[in-house]
């Protein structure tokens, strides 16, 4: 294991994460949305840097987009196209949190992410698709070892013969959800304290909602991906999974700390899940990424 990660591992509790002030009420955050907007000439990520030690180097053959327009990249992407249901999978609880940057001192390369929802009724595809504003878009994915927080003691087992495997099953629990935004989901039995790489944003008047995480790593049986929710009025509307090309994974992963974990068995065309409604569109950035992509859904 990377030694900045195992590091990183041991610092971090939910206590500690809470007490950052990185984050807000929904009802402050609804507020804030109603009296602005994101328009085409303003819709960017700022550039994002890290220390080279940390930061999978950008592809040499493209030209960092810093500043790119958001608006433009989301309408080259996937629109007018419904986004495919998929798990929650074993590792969800209700961390309830409202921030934009999800990383706290998870080491790895940057990853802006820039997604939109839009309601997909009457739409056709290259049609300009309705916003749906004020829909709270949770994330959450694995640092890049390959362990979940909330989970880090069950993941960091999970080896056997020295080669990691999947982590395990999380254990039963007959609770659900109750935050400020999602209420009556299952919830998974953590095992720690730890909240990293999980948050979520409210969407602006043009549906867009921006984070600030790592680039995941990757567990045994699994291509790389991010878990996604979208929640309207409390509800779960949408629990899907978005991924990224093999191509940028595989660069990302030649560097520190991704090197140090080793023995990837699952790539985009040989897991079980994978669908390209959730293929992120992923632009260098700085020294690391910027991924977008739609989010559709029925409403």
């Amino acid at each position: 294991m990377n030694e900045e990660v195992r590091l990183s591992r041991l610092r971090i509790s939910r206590r500690r994460a809470m007490s950052l002030g990185g984050t807000v009420g929904l009802t402050g955050v609804l507020a804030a949305c109603a009296g602005g907007s994101t328009s085409a000439s303003s819709s960017t990520v700022p550039s994002s840097t890290v220390p080279s030690s940390t930061a999978a180097a950008a592809p040499s053959s493209a030209s960092p987009p810093a500043g790119a327009d958001l608006v433009t990249m989301l309408n080259r992407a996937n629109t007018c196209a419904l986004t495919k249901e998929q798990t929650q999978g074993p590792y969800w609880f209700d961390v309830d949190s409202i921030r934009a940057d999800i990383r706290e001192d998870r080491p790895g390369a940057v990853l802006a992410l820039a997604l939109r929802v839009h309601d997909l009724t009457g739409c056709t595809a290259g049609d300009a698709a309705t916003a749906v504003p004020n829909a709270v878009v949770e994330i959450w994915h694995c640092d890049a070892g390959g362990v979940y927080s909330g989970f880090q003691s069950a993941s960091q087992s999970a080896r056997q013969n020295g080669r990691p495997t999947g982590p395990p099953p999380a254990r039963a629990t007959s609770e659900k959800s109750a935050g400020s935004y999602s209420i009556g989901d299952a919830e998974a039995a953590t095992t720690d304290d730890a909240t990293y790489l999980r948050g979520a944003q409210v969407a602006d008047s043009q549906g867009i909602v921006q984070f600030t995480t790592v680039y995941p790593g990757w567990y045994a049986g699994r291509t790389t991906h991010i878990h996604c929710k979208v929640h309207l009025d409390k509800k779960t509307v949408l629990t899907t999974q978005l991924y990224f090309e093999d191509t940028v994974t595989q660069q990302v992963y030649g560097s520190a700390p991704y090197s140090g974990h080793t023995g990837r068995d699952t790539t985009n065309t040989n897991d079980s899940i994978f669908d390209r409604s959730g293929l992120l569109t992923i632009q260098p950035q700085g020294n690391g990424y910027l991924g977008v992509v739609n989010l559709g859904i029925d409403v």
